[in-house]
């Protein structure tokens, strides 16, 4: 037991160690213009209305691409769940983005999805479109559109392959013992196969969650520029010429960290609540 809270605490060192510099930065006692402790900072900048549009941003395109990357895992995972050679062949294809880096994902989002991009030119080729003004714009969307597409299919194959592994490893037997006992195939999705499936896939969910909205790359590619994406908006307080606005970026980053523990506790508080026992 000890041994294993050690391994913790040595693997949440940096991340603690970077919250409590980012801490001090954001309170006035170190960063790029150190004067003595003061909120002031942290009051100016969460008083921006610019940062809260950012951080409403970003929570929706993250949640959204979760979300849809988390009912297409669980499509795959429930479609193609036997061992016949075309559901191996969809497994695989599912997965098969896994090793994709997030920036390669993005760029060829960006051949894609942009108006003079792949997609608007194979629209014109067949007379769908009359040119590339006619592709709804899906790059630099104040919507996020794009964004959202390809954070569902970077996360997607992570979540497939937690969820199929799930049904695979213990849906089977779970699910042939419900048959046995008299359950019907709607009760045994309803009482067995969905709720293994989103206890066992809600620790990824959080994961994926939290990546999406710090990621910077695809967000760098693809987000426009009002309102920003949170990890734009922290990197460009971050490099601003005025070093007395620099220390803006750490509160930005602490804002990122509460909302990331916010999902986590979320978590925690539903496992908490479909675990209780009653009475």
């Amino acid at each position: 037991m000890r041994w294993g809270l050690l391994a913790a605490a040595l693997v949440a060192s940096p991340v603690a160690a970077g919250v409590v510099y980012s801490a001090a930065a954001a309170t006035g006692l170190a960063g790029f213009d150190p004067r003595g402790f003061s909120t002031d900072r942290l009051s100016r900048v969460l008083g921006e209305p610019a940062v809260w549009e950012s951080l409403a941003w970003t929570v929706r395109t993250a949640s959204l691409a979760t979300l849809l990357a988390s009912a297409l895992a669980v499509l795959v995972a429930m479609t193609f769940r036997r061992g016949r050679g075309v559901d191996r062949l969809a497994r695989t294809l599912a997965v098969l983005p896994l090793p994709v880096p997030h920036l390669v994902a993005a760029t060829t989002a960006v051949l894609l999805l942009a108006q003079s991009g792949l997609l608007s030119r194979l629209g014109f080729a067949a007379g769908w479109l009359a040119g590339p003004a006619d592709m709804p714009p899906l790059v630099y969307d104040r919507g996020g559109l794009g964004l959202v597409l390809t954070l569902t299919w970077k996360e997607l194959p992570f979540l497939a392959l937690v969820a199929t592994t799930l049904l695979a490893t213990r849906g089977a037997a779970l699910e042939e013992t419900a048959r046995g006992l008299g359950a019907g195939p709607w009760d045994t999705f309803r009482l067995v196969t969905w709720p293994l499936l989103w206890r066992g896939l809600l620790p990824s969910i959080v994961a994926v969650f939290a990546f999406a909205a710090g990621s910077y790359e695809a967000a760098a590619m693809l987000a426009p520029s009002d309102p920003l994406a949170l990890p734009l908006l922290t990197l460009e307080r971050y490099t601003d010429p005025d070093l007395a606005r620099r220390g803006d970026a750490f509160v930005l980053v602490l804002v990122g960290l509460m909302l990331t523990g916010a999902a986590v506790g979320l978590h925690e508080w539903v496992r908490y609540r479909t675990t209780e026992l009653p009475g």
